[in-house]
């Protein structure tokens, strides 16, 4: 594929390109980046007002979704 100079072309090759990284520091920074993602969601949602058992479930939640959305990009890039 020709290089251009799209930004969010740029962007979006180098997130598939992580997520098809198996290194052991991709996996650590993606698992980074779901804590972060699922925290700020926990912190988004109890600042709504929403229960304690919600703000609790949303950390994992997030974590066990995006895992394999990360992973299943990853395959489809080396496809």
């Amino acid at each position: 594929m020709p290089e251009t100079k799209n930004p969010i072309r740029k962007a979006t090759t180098a997130f598939v390109n992580w997520c098809a990284d198996t290194s052991p520091a991709a996996r650590l920074e993606r698992t980074i980046a779901q804590g972060v993602i699922g925290v700020g969601a926990s912190l988004l949602a109890n600042t709504a007002g929403a229960p304690e058992w919600v703000t609790i479930g949303l950390a994992p939640t997030v974590m066990a979704v995006l895992a394999p959305i990360q992973a299943e990009i990853g395959k489809r890039a080396d496809a």
